[in-house]
């Protein structure tokens, strides 16, 4: 049925029809039209293709991210059933099968286990994360002062390392993340992390903003009141244009938010002084 057709049933169903509501009906059938043509994600088929590990590496740093992206809105709904699946929180995939997963980001792969696979493989992977990664609830309350009235954030003091650059930071304590989110501008201008071409860059939303970031392995350190040292090793996602992203949004100075899981490994006591607006950081000692 053409849109004439449609209109002159609508005219004879409704009586009067002005020119508005034409095009208002001539615009919902053109959606209807693309909507029916569109490839619509498959709960039992991934329909994208890798692309070779050489002609991956000659895109730009956007073309990249629209590698991934669009990737991950043609099969959102296949990529979903492998994560509830795998219980995963990221995947990797080529030519539709998961050839890495991991139920933590702790053994997402470095670098070096990236670039083996590719060159195993002869192709760049697709890689996924759950929405459940950057699942945040934010607090009202703490140490740094945020842009709220009589508010603040609850800190602690950590390092942030690699095998030979160290970056120093008062990071913001949220216990309604799970993992740790920093600013990329500042650990590659200390050189903790070094984003190379083969780096999977990805976007994502918080508090309804997207941000763009990468994830890379580092070391990190937390000291207590009797300076005492505990190091894990976690992965970071590092969020590019941090001072415009939405994690800055309530505290315009936070350089770091660290969640549960760097705590849950290096398992501090915290005392969280009020009426101080401060936090003591100590370690159980154990028996000798």
């Amino acid at each position: 049925m053409t849109t004439a057709i449609l209109i002159e049933k609508l005219r004879d169903e409704l009586g009067t029809f002005d020119v508005p509501a034409e095009q208002a009906v001539a615009v919902a059938r053109e959606i209807l039209q693309r909507a029916k043509t569109a490839p619509q994600p498959l709960e039992n088929k991934f329909i994208s293709r890798n692309i070779p590990l050489e002609e991956y590496r000659a895109l730009s740093r956007e073309e990249k991210r629209s590698y991934h992206d669009e990737a991950e809105e043609l099969n959102w709904r296949w990529v979903e059933n492998q994560l509830n699946r795998l219980n995963a929180k990221w995947l990797m995939v080529v030519e539709g099968q998961v050839v890495m997963y991991g139920e933590t980001l702790d053994n997402y792969p470095d670098r070096k286990e990236l670039l083996a696979l590719c060159e195993r493989i002869g192709k760049y992977p697709f890689a996924f994360f759950s929405p459940r990664v950057f699942a945040i609830e934010e607090l009202s309350t703490a140490w740094h002062e945020t842009k709220e009235p009589d508010d603040a954030y609850p800190a602690i003091s950590i390092a942030l390392f690699d095998n030979s650059n160290r970056f120093e930071t008062e990071a913001d304590l949220d216990t309604g993340a799970v993992d740790c989110y920093a600013s990329l501008e500042m650990l590659t201008a200390n050189g903790v992390v070094t984003i190379e071409i083969d780096d999977v860059g990805r976007t994502s939303k918080h508090l309804s903003r997207a941000f763009n970031y990468f994830v890379a392995p580092v070391w990190l350190e937390l000291i207590d009141d009797k300076a005492t040292n505990k190091q894990s090793r976690i992965t970071v996602i590092c969020v590019e244009n941090w001072l415009h992203s939405p994690f800055t949004a309530i505290n315009p100075a936070r350089t770091c938010l660290v969640g549960r899981r760097a705590l849950l490994k290096l398992r501090p006591r915290l005392v969280l002084d009020f009426d101080a607006r401060c936090t003591e950081v100590q370690f159980k000692m154990t028996p000798s």
